[in-house]
């Protein structure tokens, strides 16, 4: 079992997927900005339901006909049988004191149990999976908020529509814009938005048609992206790495101490 770890939205979430990237475990937390408090605990019970001793995995999605990631939550404690084999983790950028928090969590399990770490976009894996779910996309565009006008982005368009699902590619890496940005050119039916800054792209941006959708990353996402790496061996040094911040971190004076 690989467990999978988002910290860098609003909302921590957590999940457990199978090396052949079945999901099998969600668990999202339900306050804003809660990470320090909730992560550690739903990471925990993860672990916890991932280690017990009970059903084969297969014997229980057979006998469930797939599993769906919110009633599986509800399930209990006593349908896996393999302990976790790696740890998952979105690079970010996102929430600072997030990352930290997550990659904290992330890197202590890893050293514990002698797992790897397994570092992945979830940028890159939140956009795929608005491809794959909305077949009439042809490109689209993360956008996540980044205090006033500024937004973290990321461009994939899609390629090829094949049995196995949609090939895309990265036409613009994940950057620092400032809205409105000529590289986002003239958005029109086929090109969707996604994120927590649609309400400042709709209002900063010309965009005649196009798709919004409010969605922040989640661990589930990460979910194909982490099983490619696992399987194909593509690990972080545990001693050195570091989340992905893209810009450095500023600290505010506080208003009480202020001078």
């Amino acid at each position: 079992m690989i467990l999978l770890i988002e910290s860098s939205a609003e909302y921590p979430s957590v999940a457990l997927v199978t090396e052949s990237g079945l999901l099998v475990h969600l668990e999202v937390g339900e306050v804003v900005q809660s990470h320090a408090e909730l992560l550690p605990m739903m990471v925990q019970r993860a672990v916890e339901i991932a280690r017990n001793q009970g059903a084969g995995i297969e014997e229980v999605i057979k006998s469930q006909g797939g599993m769906d990631a919110d009633k599986t939550a509800d399930k209990g404690f006593g349908i896996f049988t393999k302990g976790i084999t790696a740890v998952g983790f979105h690079e970010g950028p996102g929430s600072y004191t997030g990352l930290r928090i997550g990659v904290s969590l992330a890197k202590g399990l890893c050293f514990a149990e002698g797992i790897p770490l397994i570092s992945v976009s979830g940028f890159e894996a939140l956009g795929a999976e608005v491809l794959r779910s909305n077949e009439s996309s042809d490109c689209v565009w993360v956008m996540m908020d980044a205090r006033r006008d500024e937004v973290y982005a990321l461009k994939l368009e899609r390629i090829s529509v094949t049995d196995s699902g949609s090939d895309y590619q990265v036409s613009l890496p994940i950057c620092a814009m400032i809205l409105p940005d000529d590289r986002i050119g003239e958005p029109d039916e086929k090109t969707y938005f996604v994120g927590n800054a649609n309400e400042k792209v709709a209002r900063l941006v010309a965009n005649s048609g196009s798709k919004f959708i409010d969605l922040s990353p989640r661990a589930d996402h990460l979910s194909n992206l982490v099983v490619s790496k696992f399987q194909a061996n593509n690990f972080e040094d545990l001693a050195y790495y570091e989340p992905y911040y893209l810009k450095d971190f500023v600290a505010g004076i506080g208003k009480k101490f202020g001078v």
